[in-house]
């Protein structure tokens, strides 16, 4: 695969994600004004409630999402390729988009409450309240995205996420210049309003590409055969990290889910770069695995876990040598628990470059393969997670989420290494590409 014909491509991807790290330090600078608009100390420890309920509606609403994109939403790239078949395409990943949704929301909101007084926190309540109308907004950026990605329309995705994030920021800016980001239904407001802003973006950017009907050979069963084990391996595989935030706040309090959040906003540096990797991974490896392109696919391989493997480990060490104690510099002592919670939750960067091959083991269509090493991967999540609750250790609940990632890549790249073979060295094959560059350069 040659990178300078998707040059382009790759750069309004790397743009698009670049967005997310920005907008991960307006989501800082949110939580230090929440704690700092408060007028007393107890004021300050509410608030901090607050954003950690507010981050259990972001991880319910997107891993409602996930699945949904899973189950019904692949399928768009898998059999939207052929343009005679994408009316039928889209038609039945709209209507089972829905149709997950609405169900998976109703579920939520008849639990909601009762959950809340059993644990005896009304704000998992408001959660509950709040998730059918934050659901209904994310629909149609959710199914409108799936068409950008088909056609690898990276620009098209730079604009939708410019639009989510800038109105988000400006509202944020307005919300604390006047004083009023101080609560739960403020930072709602902020992330509803630029959820349907971005919804409609994106159903602008696609208008040309909505066409639905049911012309077309692709019948219901193949697409659910397809679609339904990749839905169960993105419910296991998200849940770790989008449903931890549930488990914390139903075990140590909202309170600590609220510390939590500004340590995974970090970590999410991370996973946008591996999510940038496996936008283009994916594609590209379902069109070499059908044309039996192996040595290409091996090639592929190599390379996205190499470049991003080395890369990763470097910045563990020196954010674990003591670069994390940057979290206080920018949101102040009252957050110090969230450079404990950071340093255990980035030691699962070092499985992410080989979660990657997930996306080579959907594009072989062996999607149960995903379910099982899912399914294994939040077994051994959920033990870390009931030791630490055991031994009531809340700064080390993001061990959860390193058990799961670590256990779930050694799957994952041995599943690799038995259909492609390729030597173990070749993942450092970046080292040789450096070092070939730089004697070329030398004129050696």
């Amino acid at each position: 695969m040659k990178l300078t014909a998707h040059l382009g491509k790759i750069t309004w991807s790397l743009a698009d994600k670049v967005l997310y790290v920005l907008y991960g330090f307006v989501q800082l600078w949110q939580v230090n004004q929440l704690v700092a608009l408060q007028p007393d100390a107890s004021k300050a420890s509410l608030a901090l409630m607050d954003l950690g309920a507010f981050s259990i509606l972001v991880a319910v609403n997107t891993w409602i999402m996930i699945v949904s994109d899973g189950s019904a939403l692949a399928g768009v790239i898998q059999f939207g390729v052929e343009p005679s078949e994408r009316r039928r395409v889209n038609t039945m990943a709209l209507m089972i988009h829905t149709i997950i949704v609405a169900i998976a929301t109703f579920g939520v909101y008849l639990a909601g409450h009762p959950l809340a007084e059993m644990v005896g926190d009304y704000r998992l309540g408001l959660v509950a309240d709040v998730l059918p109308l934050y659901a209904l907004v994310t629909l149609p950026r959710m199914f409108c995205l799936k068409l950008i990605y088909r056609d690898m329309r990276m620009r098209d995705l730079f604009v939708a996420d410019a639009i989510w994030f800038g109105v988000r920021t400006v509202l944020t800016w307005w919300f604390i210049q006047s004083g009023t980001l101080t609560s739960f239904d403020s930072l709602v407001t902020i992330d509803i309003v630029g959820m349907a802003a971005t919804s409609i973006a994106t159903v602008v950017l696609t208008r040309k590409e909505l066409v639905f009907g049911w012309g077309g050979s692709i019948s219901l069963g193949t697409y659910l055969r397809y679609g339904v084990p990749l839905a169960m391996a993105t419910a296991l595989n998200s849940a770790p990290r989008q449903l931890d935030n549930l488990a914390i706040g139903v075990f140590f309090g909202t309170g600590v889910a609220g510390a939590f959040t500004p340590a995974k906003n970090l970590y999410r540096v991370f996973e946008q770069a591996f999510d940038a990797v496996s936008t283009l991974l994916y594609p590209a490896a379902v069109r070499m695995y059908a044309q039996r392109r192996m040595e290409d696919m091996q090639v592929l391989i190599t390379k996205a876990i190499s470049v991003t493997l080395i890369p990763t480990v470097i910045a563990i060490v020196a954010l674990e040598l003591g670069l994390s104690n940057l979290i206080t510099v920018v949101l102040g002592p009252t957050y110090a628990d969230a450079i404990a919670h950071f340093n255990v939750l980035i030691l699962a960067g070092i499985g992410m470059p080989f979660l990657l091959m997930n996306s080579i083991i959907a594009a072989m269509g062996q999607s149960m393969a995903i379910v099982k090493y899912s399914a294994l991967g939040l077994i051994a999540g959920a033990a870390a997670f009931f030791v630490v609750v055991l031994i009531d250790q809340p700064l080390m609940v993001g061990a959860a989420l390193v058990a799961n990632t670590l256990v779930m890549g050694a799957l994952s790249l041995a599943h690799v290494r038995r259909e492609i073979h390729f030597p173990i060295r070749a993942m450092g094959r970046v080292i040789d590409d450096v070092r070939q560059v730089v004697l070329r350069k030398r004129g050696l």
